[in-house]
């Protein structure tokens, strides 16, 4: 039963940033919108995966796509972020 509430609302979430993306015109409000949301509902989906079955001996792989994900999602917003700061781009629709 928790894993369904796990992976449902890690569903809810990366559909949640999904929608923000294509709705969402700057690219620093889809950055807002994928990297917090991305990153939270991917994260609870793989817990939950970890919660399915019991801890098994693979289920340290997922930890540690857990810990790398956690770790390079931010990397790579910020990086986006700054890119697009310092090529000049507003944050108004064009």
């Amino acid at each position: 039963m928790i894993t369904l509430i796990l992976s449902g609302l890690g569903a809810a979430f990366v559909l949640i940033g999904t929608l923000g993306v294509l709705r969402l015109g700057d690219v620093y409000s889809r950055l807002q919108a994928s990297g917090v949301s991305d990153n939270a509902g991917t994260a609870l989906i793989l817990i939950g995966l970890i919660v399915w079955g019991g801890w098994q001996p693979h289920d340290a792989t997922l930890l540690l796509l857990l810990f790398l994900l956690l770790l390079t999602n931010p990397i790579a917003t910020h990086s986006i972020a700054k890119s697009a700061f310092t090529r000049g781009h507003r944050g108004d629709r064009r």
